[in-house]
């Protein structure tokens, strides 16, 4: 046989705590985005921020450059990736991906 609350003696009137609705994290309005300064400033490739007592914390550098492929890069990647597809080659098929997308360091520096 299942206890109920009142045989057992505890049978007092349950409290609710009275819980907020609104959210913790307040949404920013427009104004207050514009009088708030910049805290972060960009040199020579890093990003940097600030975290607070005038700690710089480092963030993650720049996106790798990206040269523009041409059409024969395109179809010469895709070959490749067809060929580590058929191969079962993941490296043959990443690379012929890198070729396509135009991120596979040919032409990435360039003699000033």
């Amino acid at each position: 046989m299942a206890a109920t609350r009142a045989s057992t003696g505890n049978s007092k009137p349950r409290v609710q705590n009275a819980v907020s609705t609104t959210p913790e994290r307040q949404r920013k309005t427009a104004t207050s985005r514009a009088t708030k300064p910049k805290s972060i400033t960009k040199t020579a490739g890093t990003k940097k921020s600030a975290t607070g007592a005038g700690v710089k914390k480092a963030r993650a550098p720049d996106a790798h450059h990206k040269r523009k492929p041409h059409l024969k890069d395109k179809i010469e990647g895709a070959l490749d990736k067809a060929e580590g597809t058929i191969t079962r080659k993941p490296g043959k098929k990443a690379a012929g991906t890198k070729k396509m997308r135009g991120t596979d360091g040919k032409n990435s520096r360039t003699t000033k």
